[in-house]
């Protein structure tokens, strides 16, 4: 979210704007699959326990 805030928009925009929140849901989303494959490799290596 700090990429697209700062490095394509320009600038901080405010929380009522509905673009602010299409944009969360793209981050939360490239979040979500980035996180994946480090938590299928902590669960393999026994770091982490299976939920």
């Amino acid at each position: 979210m700090a990429l697209i805030i700062f490095v394509i928009i320009g600038h901080e925009m405010e929380k009522t704007n509905s673009v602010f929140w299409f944009m969360m849901q793209i981050a939360m989303f490239a979040g979500f699959l980035t996180s994946i494959p480090v938590n299928w490799w902590l669960i393999k290596k026994g770091i982490k326990e299976k939920m």
